[in-house]
């Protein structure tokens, strides 16, 4: 009985050694699939369409300064440029403290007026009775906002300078330019400004007036009356809606 136990048992060992050979033989790692190529490329990382813009640098420089005296007039004269590219500088002052001999004398602030990005501005002031003989000007220039505005500033061509007396030294006279105002609406408040100088770029004078647009857009010519330290070799005018 044992015997016959012994002789099935064997058989069963033998009738499962089929299967666990099957079941052992192939690879010893499990096999990879690899997934047809796409019909459409696949979209790569790529920088956006736009980059951000850069800060703008919101910087208003004085690039020269000087003052024009004769008798009990002076006036204090400044070049200003806009460093910004996109933002216009608006209400801005420009505070002079004309000097003599070092000296301080009264302070006097500038009309408001807007700077254009990338745009060169000459802006003066008028001190009479105590700046006499003023021989230079301390300037400093205070920014209402920084923004962007559409448009752009008020152009001036062909300038030419007439003396009115004291010609050759401290003197006066008139700076005639023409003014486009192709985007002025009649009755906008306009403030012309005028600067000379010598031969070697020094500012020796200049001056300021105020007038109202008198009509849609179009072009004017204009004088604007000077006040000089000395004779002038060149002048220019320039002009800012009011601010």
């Amino acid at each position: 009985m044992a015997a016959g136990h012994t002789i099935g048992a064997m058989r069963r060992i033998l009738l499962s050694l089929p299967l666990l050979l099957v079941a052992g033989c192939g690879s010893p790692h499990p096999a990879t699939t690899t997934a047809p190529p796409s019909s459409h490329p696949s979209a790569s990382a790529s920088p956006s369409a736009q980059a951000s813009a850069a800060p703008d640098v919101d910087r208003i420089d004085v690039v020269s300064s000087g003052v024009g005296s004769y008798q009990l007039v002076a006036v204090p004269v400044a070049v200003l440029h806009n460093a910004a590219v996109r933002t216009a500088a608006t209400a801005v002052i420009v505070h002079f403290i004309p000097t003599r001999g070092g000296q301080p004398l009264t302070p006097l602030a500038s009309s408001a007026v807007i700077v254009y990005p990338g745009q060169s501005l000459v802006v003066t002031a008028n001190c009479t009775d105590t700046c006499n003989n003023a021989d230079g000007a301390t300037v400093s220039v205070a920014v209402g906002a920084w923004t962007a505005i559409p448009g752009g500033p008020i152009t001036t061509s062909g300038p030419v300078y007439a003396c009115g007396g004291g010609c050759g030294g401290h003197g006066y006279g008139d700076v005639t330019a023409t003014v486009q105002g192709t985007n002025l609406a009649q009755g906008t408040r306009v403030d012309l400004f005028a600067g000379c100088m010598d031969g070697s770029g020094r500012i020796v004078g200049g001056g300021e007036r105020q007038l109202t647009w008198p009509q849609p857009g179009g072009s004017l010519s204009l004088d604007v009356p000077v006040i000089l330290s000395a004779q002038p070799s060149s002048c220019q005018v320039a002009a800012s809606a009011a601010a």
